[in-house]
């Protein structure tokens, strides 16, 4: 509707006019800008970790231990045992069944070793020692008298236990370290290592007194 300012005069543009005319011209500037393109957040659900596109395998680097299913041996006989140290000044005598040693597929020594008080009172258990991380598990024990296994339960890392060498009577460390093991390896075959044990037993033998 046109307004009349008043008699003799022009008249006006309606106010909505020059409005209409001003948003025009504001829409036709921001249409020429840059439009700010839209950056998508990272869902927090996925990994935006960059991944290495190559990767330099180091072998020297500890490999992933995985333990072979172990079987029981047949209980110890006293033809078979072979004597080793420990410590002269201790009361206990140890022997190691040699028809038990074996060196597993995953690398561990495993071995029957016979434990003897001063009074005779005789201690038995199926073990084994990994040469890696210098560790040692204890499989199954033989009660007195009894002629079968009794499985151990443990639920510590599986059983696996730190070898410390300064304890008195440690001989899972003393067999590790005299026979066992050869730096970070099994020392050769459980023939190799059955063959050392008797060469060496009269020598550091405990038993034989």
């Amino acid at each position: 509707m046109i307004d009349f300012a008043g008699r003799g005069l022009r008249p006006s543009l309606p106010a909505a006019c020059l409005l209409a005319v001003t948003l025009c011209l504001g829409l036709a500037g921001c249409g020429s800008a840059s439009k700010p393109q839209h950056v998508p957040m990272p869902d927090e659900s996925e990994d935006y970790t960059p991944k290495k596109e190559f990767s330099i395998l180091d072998p020297f680097a500890a490999k992933e231990f995985r333990e072979v299913e172990t079987a029981l041996p047949a209980p110890p006989r006293d033809a078979d045992l072979i004597p080793f140290e420990v410590s002269p000044a201790g009361n206990f005598t140890f022997a190691v069944d040699g028809k038990s040693v074996a060196v597993g597929a995953d690398g561990a020594v495993r071995y029957t070793v016979v434990i003897t008080g001063a009074s005779g009172m005789r201690n038995v258990s199926f073990e084994a020692v990994r040469c890696d991380t210098f560790e040692r598990k204890m499989y199954a024990t033989l009660p007195r008298g009894a002629t079968e296994w009794v499985r151990n339960r443990t639920d510590d890392r599986d059983g696996w236990v730190q070898l410390a060498g300064i304890a008195r009577n440690n001989y899972g460390a003393a067999l590790a370290k005299d026979f066992l093991c050869e730096g970070r390896s099994a020392a050769g075959n459980a023939k190799d290592i059955v063959k050392d044990l008797r060469g060496e037993a009269p020598r550091k033998s405990a038993i034989t007194r």
